[in-house]
């Protein structure tokens, strides 16, 4: 094992440097478009593993004995210490949910299957995942319904079947097309999809009420997840719970891709072979470095100034700011320098420094791109704001006008173009409110001298 670790490793020492390790990884596979999207992806990684250290001292599916009751035998994440990351008094949820936009063929479900394809994958190792030495991982179905997702009761007030999120608790899901999701919230049979959603990937809880009984339990899956732009939906708070990776599609990029997959067709006996050392090594660095958070924690968290500072940029939003430090979590857990038994100290290293700002570049180009057709089409317009919401609703949310209501209040409000005026009409009846999109001009003051003419 020690012979294949060092094989896979970049640096020439002992530990493997994953991020290095990673890159020539998907460069060697003739990988395109996927040197500023590998990071995101350890990182979540690295947050999903703290996530375990953090929150899984009280494992809900520890095994029991009685007979009918759901428990999950083995698990890489299970210990028995306390937590150690606890902002504002309450245990923090550290998962760092990932969801791809991009055309089709852009190669989003290239990277989840580069991790989470069945055994082929770098995080997947069915028979190691039953026995606790290695993660959960599955490709969820095309189509799927609230129940199957997170369960239902029979006459009998128990849960039916094995809902997908109690099933993958601590471990990865991938859906490589989003909308199967939130397609499945407009039906009528899975209308509590997203309200279950929005808990589940925030905080891990699912609770329903029933007829019959409860649906009640806690999970912590990370979810990954691709989706096109054209049923991109990030409604009712959904964008606070997902870190965001945008993927170009140009022609320039198709042709890369034709060219890589004459590579990949082309390649020799010899290099597959030393491919699939590095996928071994790989594999078992990601188990090992779980066990060893787990079993050698640190104390604590420390994040440096300069850390700090970049948080404090304009362009990072207030809500955004706690997915960024997840992510910064994330990297120092699978960072080549982690030592147990003391405060893990988050440093801004160029390499992170980086990683955060292609990110945050990413980020910016999908969730300002509505923000900035809204502005374009209604530059220096005044407008009542049920009439703005028609817009937004018809032109943002695929109508749906509730969502359109969220977005102006999470996207136009901050904004120093936008402005809000109630009028001052008397009178019986419901004052509208007039909103302007534009920068207001100030009143301009006549000279002195010319009021002095004047008068």
């Amino acid at each position: 094992m020690h012979s294949r670790k060092y094989q896979a490793n970049t640096c020439g020492d002992d530990t493997m440097n994953i991020f290095d390790t990673m890159q020539n990884y998907v460069t060697r596979n003739h990988y395109i478009d996927v040197e500023d999207k590998i990071p995101v992806f350890l990182c979540s990684i690295g947050t999903h593993i703290f996530n375990g250290l953090n929150k899984c001292g009280t494992c809900p599916f520890v095994p029991t004995g009685e007979d009918g009751v759901f428990a999950i035998d083995s698990c890489i994440l299970r210990h028995d210490k306390a937590p150690l990351y606890t902002p504002m008094g309450h245990i923090a949820d550290t998962r760092l949910h990932i969801l791809m936009r991009g055309m089709k063929g852009s190669g989003k479900s290239v990277l989840i299957n580069l991790f989470l394809a069945p055994r082929t994958g770098l995080l997947s190792s069915p028979l190691n995942a039953d026995i606790g030495m290695a993660f959960r991982t599955d490709v969820g179905p095309n189509s799927i319904t609230e129940a199957g997702m997170f369960g239902s009761v029979n006459e009998e007030g128990e849960i039916m079947g094995r809902p997908l999120a109690r099933e993958m608790c601590g471990g990865f899901l991938g859906f490589e097309e989003f909308s199967s999701l939130v397609d499945a919230a407009k039906k009528d049979h899975s209308t509590d999809m997203t309200n279950q959603m929005l808990t589940s990937t925030d905080n891990g809880r699912v609770n329903k009420a029933m007829r019959a009984g409860w649906v009640e339990y806690t999970t912590r899956y990370t979810l990954w997840a691709g989706t096109q732009p054209g049923r991109f939906e990030m409604e009712s708070g959904m964008d606070r719970r997902f870190f965001i990776i945008d993927i170009e599609m140009n022609p320039e990029k198709e042709m890369l891709f034709k060219k890589a997959q004459a590579k990949q067709a082309s390649m020799s006996n010899i290099e597959r072979a030393e491919l699939v050392d590095m996928t071994i090594g790989i594999k078992e660095f990601f188990t090992e470095r779980a066990m060893e958070v787990i079993m050698n924690p640190p104390t604590g968290l420390w994040f440096d100034e300069a850390f700090n500072e970049w948080l404090f940029k304009p362009e990072v939003r207030s809500h955004e700011a706690d997915l960024f430090r997840r992510l910064a979590i994330g990297y120092a857990i699978m960072s080549p320098d982690y030592v147990g038994g003391d405060k893990l100290a988050i440093k801004m290293t160029p390499q992170l420094r980086k990683i955060l700002d292609d990110c945050l570049k990413m980020r910016r180009n999908v969730m300002d791109g509505d923000l900035l057709l809204i502005k374009t089409a209604f530059w220096n317009t005044q407008m009542s704001r049920s009439n703005l919401l028609k817009e937004v609703s018809r032109m943002i949310t695929n109508g749906d006008y509730q969502a359109s209501k969220r977005w102006v209040e999470d996207n136009l409000l901050i904004q120093p173009w936008y402005s809000e005026e109630r009028s001052e009409a008397s009178g019986r009846g419901r004052k509208g409110v007039s909103v302007f999109i534009g920068y207001n001009q100030a009143p301009i003051e006549p000279a002195k001298a010319t009021v002095e003419r004047a008068q």
